[in-house]
């Protein structure tokens, strides 16, 4: 054969023919994939002052977006497994209008799953009706994009996260390619008119709606997204992702109530959900009033007891984060003396 028509005839036989794909765009599918009513890891921020950061504005160069340079308010962001972001906030907003934009969209990117928070180090905050996005380890958010808040704020900050923390494990990865060509569709046309730059995205919602959010999902919408990008869920398998669940909120404690609620213990192999009551201050000692089985938490966790000790790595005191140790000093009923509690910094 004529080397002419073999290339020919090997770019017919490779280059897949894909279908019209069954949505336009992920984020708008369902508003309930995420809720403002689901757990969150999110702890608290602790205002951090100001500082010189180099920031990404859409508004910028007369609303084509640029980088600019501002003394931003900041703010450390902690979650319960771990995770710490830097949020930047741009100092147009005041110091109480920059602190209740941190807890809020701190709690909302506490929502994500673990692993989309995994490259996120930092936040910024701009005022403006502008897109969000992701990349350069960051989330960048413009609060008066109505569009993107209310019910579609939690999809739209998946969306993103996905942008900074899996595109560069993804995108450009063979299997991911290998995966997009057998599959032979995209799920948006979005995806498919990006097919390097959104498609990860794209597919990363519907794929968590799936695996964690399919009692929330219309049959027939689940049914498509299995039809149309098997192979890349199974990519997506490999990452083990997990939602965020109760067990993830951080422990807490109030002088006022004097009550101790811990959303998850590891006992063995077993997960309880605890509370306990301060019944002396003096002593530090605790009885237990409540445990009951909890689900397991989507990391590992370290709030444990064993051999008679209780290890809490982190627990809000009225506001302020602690590691805090218990040991079990009465069997009938339980009760626990404080052995130590340690700021943490």
């Amino acid at each position: 054969m004529h080397i002419r028509n073999l290339c020919f005839l090997f770019l017919f036989v490779s280059v897949p023919t894909f279908s019209a794909p069954p949505f336009s765009g992920t984020v708008f599918v369902n508003v309930n994939i995420i809720t403002s009513a689901d757990p969150s890891s999110f702890v608290k921020v602790e205002a951090a002052g100001k500082g010189r950061r180099e920031m990404y504005d859409r508004r910028a160069n007369n609303g084509q977006g640029a980088w600019v340079w501002l003394d931003a308010i900041l703010f450390n962001a902690f979650y319960t497994d771990g995770n710490t972001i830097e949020i930047q906030v741009n100092p147009e907003f005041n110091a109480t209008e920059a602190a209740d934009k941190a807890r809020f969209y701190g709690h909302a990117i506490g929502q994500l799953p673990s692993l989309l928070r995994i490259d996120v180090k930092t936040v910024w905050l701009h005022k403006g009706d502008k897109a969000f996005g992701g990349g350069n380890n960051n989330l960048l958010i413009h609060t008066d994009a109505a569009g993107y808040h209310g019910v579609w704020l939690e999809e739209t900050l998946f969306h993103e996260a996905c942008h900074t923390s899996l595109d560069s494990r993804l995108a450009n990865a063979s299997a991911w390619l290998s995966a997009q060509f057998r599959d032979n569709e995209f799920i948006s046309t979005y995806a498919r008119d990006y097919p390097l730059r959104e498609d990860v995205s794209e597919s990363c919602l519907p794929y968590f709606a799936t695996k964690f959010r399919a009692d929330r999902m219309p049959e027939n919408y689940l049914t498509t997204i299995r039809s149309t990008i098997p192979n890349r869920i199974a990519i997506m398998d490999t990452l083990g992702m997990a939602a965020i669940v109760e067990s993830d909120r951080p422990s807490s404690f109030l002088f006022a109530t004097g009550v101790l609620h811990i959303p998850a213990v590891k006992v063995g192999d077993e997960y309880y959900e605890v509370t306990m009551k301060l019944v002396d201050l003096a002593s530090g000692r605790f009885t237990l009033e409540t445990a009951k089985f909890a689900v397991k938490p989507s990391y590992a966790l370290k709030t444990e007891f064993s051999d008679n000790i209780l290890d809490i790595p982190l627990v809000l005191v009225d506001g302020i984060r602690y590691a805090v140790r218990f040991s079990l000093t009465k069997s009938d009923p339980m009760e626990f003396t404080l052995i130590s509690a340690s700021e943490l910094k």
